[in-house]
């Protein structure tokens, strides 16, 4: 079976490496490297307890998702051969004022009606824990089930891998149409031309301009966000992620903290700007008053390709079966990509149909 994957961010390349190591004759398309589109600017938190509200079908996605990572991960690195930063070292809420106690507290009974392993922490607790947060915090939130993972090692390790398993990249190539017929599809880019029995439309916010002839186009947009790339610098780092009202920050073995992230509805725009780096620097000065001696190393800027409805686009069109959607992930494209790999290739391999697609039908969308 020949699959064209359209899109080398870490949702195609995680359906790559799947679908190659099921036996597939896999071939990407992207218009750059893997991993150079939003993927680059991702502090690749795992977190749905935070990322979700407790009625949000984005919960049932996201901590299905979290479960697989640990296999995810170990089954990555051995095919591949290659080291990924990973660590579930849990998450930890900062209440700053009167608001954010509220709402996190409220936070902690729900996660304690589902069974939900957590913590609140008063005052005093939760600076033993993270000396770094600032003495303002009234309190945290901390759920151990948490983590978070290098994306460019992730990257990198799921395209090695999915080579190994003989799959081929090619960049750059723009898909811009699909063409669905009877036992093929053509894929269209430019001059060139590729048969496939399936195709996957990982493109990200670029999904939009990937046509698919007879099927309305998908409304997915794309929406900026900029993260922060320091160096950490004033004694201990935090021991895991920590999240403020206004920032979230990711600290690495090697010493580095990510802080991000924006969210700006500026179109196709990728560049980083004052604005944003002086936002995201002045929340994480609040936050971890340590930062203001961290050493500045650059800023990155990633279109997250988001939907109407804030869930991602995932299963096959109604209209054309052998056309499979896997894209607007929003900011939760690195949480969902082990999820969103095992049910595609399930599909596209076995024809099975995953309950999951009740929820993330592009179908939904069309209309």
């Amino acid at each position: 079976m020949t699959t064209v994957v359209i899109g080398a961010g870490i949702i195609g390349v995680a359906v790559a490496d799947a679908l190659a190591r099921r036996g597939a004759d896999v071939i990407v398309l992207d218009m750059r490297a893997p991993g150079r589109g939003a993927s680059q600017a991702s502090a690749g938190i795992l977190a749905p307890y935070t990322e979700a509200h407790e009625e949000s079908p984005l919960l049932g996605l996201g901590t299905r998702s979290l479960n697989l990572f640990d296999e995810f991960i170990a089954s990555t690195a051995a095919q591949s051969g290659r080291r990924i930063e990973y660590a579930r070292s849990g998450t930890l809420e900062v209440a700053l004022d009167d608001d954010d106690e509220r709402r996190l507290r409220a936070a902690s009974a729900w996660l304690d009606a589902a069974g939900v392993d957590h913590a609140w922490l008063d005052a005093a607790m939760l600076r033993s824990v993270v000396p770094a947060v600032t003495s303002e915090a009234r309190g945290g939130l901390r759920v151990g089930s948490h983590g978070f993972v290098g994306v460019a090692s992730l990257v990198s390790a799921l395209a090695q891998s999915a080579r190994r398993a003989g799959a081929v990249f090619m960049t750059p190539v723009e898909a811009i149409r699909i063409v669905p017929g009877g036992d093929q599809i053509e894929v269209r880019a430019g001059e060139q031309r590729y048969q496939a029995d399936a195709v996957v439309v990982a493109a990200g916010s670029w999904s939009r301009r990937v046509r698919v002839e007879g099927v309305a186009e998908l409304p997915v947009r794309p929406v900026r966000g900029q993260l922060l790339h320091f160096r950490w610098t004033a004694g201990a780092p935090p021991p895991c992620v920590v999240w403020g009202p206004r920032c979230y920050t990711v600290p690495w073995s090697d010493g580095a903290l990510l802080v991000g992230a924006t969210v700006e509805d500026v179109g196709f725009d990728e560049s980083t700007t004052a604005e944003g780096v002086l936002k995201l620097t002045e929340a994480v000065v609040e936050l971890l008053p340590g930062a203001r001696s961290a050493a500045f190393v650059e800023a990155r800027a990633g279109l997250r390709p988001a939907t109407p409805d804030g869930l991602p686009a995932i299963g096959p069109l109604r209209s054309a079966p052998r056309v499979v959607m896997a894209t607007g992930h929003y900011r939760n494209g690195i949480l969902l990509a082990p999820l969103t790999a095992e049910v595609v290739a399930n599909y596209v391999i076995d024809r099975k149909s995953d309950p999951v697609f009740e929820i993330t039908s592009p179908d939904r969308l069309l209309v």
